[in-house]
């Protein structure tokens, strides 16, 4: 179920944080814990809409979160929020195995009206210039992985966390275009968003994080106590 704020934001355009993060297999339960103790201060950022957990359906301790927002300008807002902050440090250095982080804006959403879209330039690092996201609610069908073929970086099913029983297919594509072929093939029933993907970083690779901080090398320890890292914990 979607806030309620959601139907008249779409409208207006959306932008949407995809997190994929590998977390210590001791530490699931803790991160849990964190993300819950941000919920109140997340709701409450202006242009925020929806967010949404689940774990992965093919790796232990992956999970991806997905949150959606009115505009770029909103996920700025949150990245820049002082208990986000200190939650981030604590994720980086001692939660996080790996993450991979990616920001765009939401071209296609099958239960909305016409998007109205601000920006057209696309991640220069990552292979998969779009992904959809196709959302399965629970006792419905989840549709199968796109065909391998050059086109499609990579897919993956996931469970719901936030709401039990839903699943959700995640699919990179190389292009807008090809993924614009599949979602034209796809039958009515669950939901499809396309997302143009805009910035494409994560622990390690920070080329098109929005500002600087220092990769981290595995295994490496803390770099600086308290230092805050740009990687939206969302």
């Amino acid at each position: 179920m979607l806030d309620a704020r959601d139907a008249a934001d779409m409208n207006r355009g959306m932008f949407a944080v995809l997190f994929e993060v590998q977390i210590k297999p001791w530490e699931w339960d803790r991160y849990l814990e964190l993300a819950a103790t941000l919920r109140p201060e997340l709701v409450k950022v202006p242009g925020f809409i929806h967010n949404e957990r689940y774990s992965s359906e093919r790796t232990e301790c992956r999970l991806l979160s997905v949150s959606l927002w009115e505009s770029e300008k909103a996920v700025v807002r949150w990245r820049t929020h002082g208990l986000h902050h200190e939650v981030q440090d604590l994720g980086r250095f001692e939660v996080f195995d790996d993450y991979h982080l990616r920001v765009g804006e939401v071209i296609a959403d099958s239960a909305s009206g016409e998007l109205r879209a601000t920006r057209s330039d696309v991640t220069e690092v990552g292979v998969a210039k779009a992904v959809t996201m196709t959302e399965v609610e629970p006792g419905e069908e989840c549709p199968q992985s796109p065909r391998p073929s050059a086109d499609v970086v990579d897919t993956e099913h996931y469970t719901g966390i936030t709401t039990e029983g839903k699943r959700l297919l995640l699919a990179s594509w190389r292009t807008e275009e090809r993924a614009d072929a599949w979602l034209a093939e796809q039958p009515a029933g669950p939901r499809y968003r396309q997302v143009r993907i805009v910035r494409d970083y994560g622990l390690r690779d920070r080329a098109e994080a929005p500002q600087y901080f220092a990769p981290v090398e595995a295994g490496s320890a803390r770099e600086s106590p308290g230092e805050p890292s740009m990687a939206p914990w969302t």
